[in-house]
This record gives structure tokens, sequence and C-alpha cells, in this order.
């Protein structure tokens, strides 16, 4: 009657098998599922030699062949399940690497042909049909190579639980349980089989391995696809990370990192130390957690800082994330610049006018340089726009816009009042020199024709012109040169008149 342990052998031997057809049929979808379908099977192996042992008990030979099919079974297990916790941390065993798990398998089965010979593995001694087996040299040298597979494993599965995503954690944490078991199982029959021979604790603990297995085959689906590690999730993700240590050395980059530093390969990246980033460790660190710094090439990047520390409270190091926002502050400056231009002429608006204005004024008073302003009213534009049509007088306000802007230098700004006024205004031109100007752009108006289905339409305009002086504001500036342009309207029109009020000189053009 076969014993409890043996028993257990052949349910462990049908559970193992199970799961390795159940997963075999994911071979060609998973990285994962070859190697523990070879570990199952290898499990199925051990464990049904054990369990036939009993069956096998009245041949000597067949007691011995069964105890030398142990051997392979526990290569198979320990072989795959290094193999299977390799591939599971992220690690892509090459057609090499797979060969030379499978030198130990090979030299075990030529051992093991060889053994009855020399007795270098298993030393069987038969009294009657009774079969006693010692271990041989070689036995403890497979037995030491297939704990330090299993454990170089075990500990490739670890490292990487702790660089996997929470939610992945679950995933390696089973699987090393799973290839944990059966070697404690293993250790503790060795230790034991010195004090009692026909006590194997390894099938139990097979058969609880294998039931985990199957419990994540049928119901975990781990095999499916190989878990995420944080690793994997900076390789993938566009924005650069670069990790600096306590010194600002930079310790470790992402391959984003890498492209946008501009240094290829996997290291030399402190060569970079002139790095525009890097400003921003040297700040204040209540500032320096976010902004954005433009490069000598006009990349523009957003960076953010953040330092780190130990469980002490201690600098751990730094962490810059940097991502390229060229095209977003384009798109952001170029949204600025729609908001602040009039939609016909292109020139600043009446809101953009205001905060110009008031800026020229804050620096004409701390420097004490003139400031000066021309207010153009394009004439009789009402009845343009009754005559000819709104479609022509929009080519007035445009072709008066455009002499404006070409009358613009450095520092100065042309602007869309509203409606048919213009706004010219020149920091540090004197009165004169402003009505200079203005009447330049009145003559250089007069001279065009604007195109329309009859006669051209002839331009003229009237310029108001005034000048800042202290204890002036811009409300001052701006009425005054409206009143000086009202002026030149009710004299007659296509004329410059300097502004008369006491807050403001005033002057004519010549």
């Amino acid at each position: 009657m076969p014993t409890l342990v043996e028993t257990v052998s052949l349910l462990a031997a049908v559970v193992a098998t199970a799961t390795g057809i159940l997963v075999a049929r994911r071979r060609r979808s998973s990285p994962l599922a070859l190697p523990l379908a070879i570990m199952m099977f290898g499990a199925s192996l051990w464990a049904s030699a054990r369990a036939l042992l009993h069956v096998a008990e009245d041949s000597v030979p067949a007691t011995v062949a069964l105890h030398y099919l142990v051997f392979p079974g526990a290569a198979a297990v320990a072989g795959a399940t290094f193999w299977y916790l390799a591939v599971l941390s992220g690690r892509r065993l090459s057609g090499r690497a797979r060969a030379l798990l499978l030198v130990h398998p090979a030299l075990l089965v030529v051992a093991l042909v060889l053994d009855p010979v020399h007795e270098w593995f298993l030393r069987v001694h038969a009294d009657g049909t009774t079969v006693t087996v010692g271990a041989g040299p070689l036995y403890w040298v497979h037995t030491a190579y297939c704990y330090a597979l299993v454990a170089a494993g075990i500990v490739l599965g670890l490292g990487a639980m702790v660089r996997a995503v929470p939610g992945h954690r679950r995933v390696f944490g089973v699987a090393v349980l799973a290839a944990t078991i059966p070697t404690l199982g293993n250790v503790l029959t060795t230790l034991v089989a010195a004090r009692s021979e026909n006590l194997h604790l390894t099938p139990a603990f097979l058969l609880v391995s294998a039931a985990i297995w199957w419990w994540v085959e049928r119901f975990g689906g781990h095999s499916t696809v190989v878990p995420v590690t944080t690793r994997q999730v900076l390789e993938v993700i566009d924005d650069a990370v670069l990790v600096l240590d306590p010194r600002g050395r930079v310790i470790d980059a992402n391959p984003a990192a890498r492209s946008l530093v501009g240094v290829p390969g996997g290291g030399g990246l402190d060569a970079a130390a002139d790095a525009p980033w890097r400003s921003y460790l040297d700040g204040d660190p209540a500032r320096r957690d976010r902004g954005t710094l433009t490069t000598a090439s006009g990349t523009v990047l957003d960076v953010r800082v953040t330092p780190m520390t130990d469980a002490a409270g201690r600098a751990a190091g730094t962490v810059v994330v940097l991502r390229d926002v060229t095209e977003l502050e384009r798109l952001r400056a170029e949204l600025v610049d729609q908001a602040t231009r009039d939609g016909l002429t292109g020139l600043l608006n009446r809101r953009a006018l205001g905060q110009r204005l008031a800026d020229a004024v804050d620096e004409a008073g701390r420097t004490g340089r003139p400031l000066s302003m021309v207010l153009v009213d394009v004439d009789h534009f009402k009845a343009v726009n009754d005559s000819h049509g709104h479609a022509v007088g929009d080519a007035v306000l445009v072709a008066v816009g455009h002499e404006l802007a070409v009358a613009t230098g450095p520092g100065e700004t042309a602007a869309r009042l509203g409606g048919e006024e213009f706004v010219l205004l020149l920091p540090g031109a004197t009165a004169r020199e402003a009505a200079l100007r203005a009447d330049d752009v009145r003559t250089r108006c007069a001279g065009l024709r604007v195109p329309t289905d009859r006669e051209p339409v002839r331009v003229t305009l009237s310029a108001g012109v005034a000048t800042l002086t202290p204890g002036a504001t811009a409300d001052d500036m701006l009425r005054a040169a409206d009143d000086a342009m009202y002026v030149a309207k009710d004299a007659g029109r296509d004329q410059v008149v300097g502004a008369s009020d006491p807050s403001v000189s005033s002057t004519r053009s010549p």
C-alpha cells in the first residue's frame, strides 16, 4: 500500500502535469509560458518518479531507474525557475544563455548513464529486493548548482519586485514564493534523509508549488504578460528624467534625458556641467521647484527640480525633470501676440497700447527722457465707407497701418486705438521731433491711392502731437493729443497740430 508521501507525490505529479499543459498552450503569446511549462513538466517527472517507487519495489532495476529519473526533473525545475524569473524581471535570455542552461541537463544525463559503472552520482546497494541509495560527489555538485540557479532567479525576482510599479509587485511576490517552496522542501529533505531514509518531503512542497502555479495560470494570468517595472516606465515616457547625487553629479538618466542633453551611450552626462538646468540647482530652494529656461540653441525647457531626503531627513539627491516645451511656448507666444494685435492692421491694439503707454510714462518719470505721442485720424473715413463700402474702408486702414509700422523705429510703438484712429508712441522724442515724424507720416499717407471699382481713394490724415512733462499722466497725454488732433480737423484736416494743454508742452509743424 502506498505511503502518504507517495500519495502526495502522485497528486503533485497530476497537478503539475495539468498546469504544464494549461500553460504550454500560451507559449506563442507569452515569453513566460515556455519556462513555466518546462518547470511544471520537470516537477511532474520528479514527483512521478517518487510516487512510483512503491510500485517498483519488487524490481531492483526499476527502483534504481526511478531514483535516477528524479534528477533530470530536478534539473528542469531549477533551470526553468531561473529562466522564468529572469524573464519576469525584465531580462531577455539570448539563445546563447538558453544554451548554457542546457549544459547542466546534458552533463547530468551523461553522468547518470555512466553512473552504474562509476557510482560518482549515486551509490546504490541492493540486498535482495531492498535498494539503499547513497550520495556520491557529483550528487552534491548537482545539488549545489540547482540551489545556486534557483537562488539567482529569486534574487532577480526580488530585485524586480522592488523596482516594479505597486500594482505589479504582487506578481513577483507570488512567483518568488512558488519558486522558494520546493527549494525549501528539498533542503529539508536533504537534512532529514540523513536520519530517516524513507522520508522525502520534496513532493509535498512540489504539490503546494504546483497548486500555486495552477491558481496563477487559471485565475491570475501572470504568464500572459511580463509585469511593468519603474525602469520600463521611465524609459518610455517623453519627459527627460535625471537623478543627481547630493553633490549634483548625474547618477542616472532615462533615454529621453540622454537624447535631450545630447550625450550618447550610457555615460558622460556629467560632461554637460554647463547645462542650463544646472543653474536651478544653485538657486533658492524655495523658488527652484519649477521654471522655464531657453538654451543657446533656442530650445525652451520646462524644468522641475525635486530634492530627495532619506528617512533621517538628510539630503539624498535631486530629481530633475525636463520637458521640451519649445512648440508650446511658440503657440503661447502666438496666442499672446494675437491677443495684443489688431486683427485688421497687425498693429498693437488699444489694450496693448495702454500697457506700453503706462510703462513709457513710468520710465520717462524715472529717467527724465522726453516722451511724445502722435494721435492720427483718417480724414473723411465715414464718407469712404458710405461711398465705396467697408472693404475699401478696411483697405484704407490697412494702408495707413502699414505706413505707421514702417515709420516705427526701435523702442517705438504703433497701435490702432480704434475705428480710424491710430497712435504713434515715441520714447526719447521731443515735441519738435515728434511733429516732424508725424508730418512725415502724413505726407507719405497723402501719396497713397487705394483702388476701388471707380476712382482711387486719396488718403489724408489729421494728427495731434503731445509731449509729456513732469506731473502729467498717461491719460493727460492721450487727452491732450486727442484735443490737438481735433484742432487739426477743425483747421481744415490734412495737417499736424501740437497740444495746447497747460500740463503738456506744445508745438506746430513747420
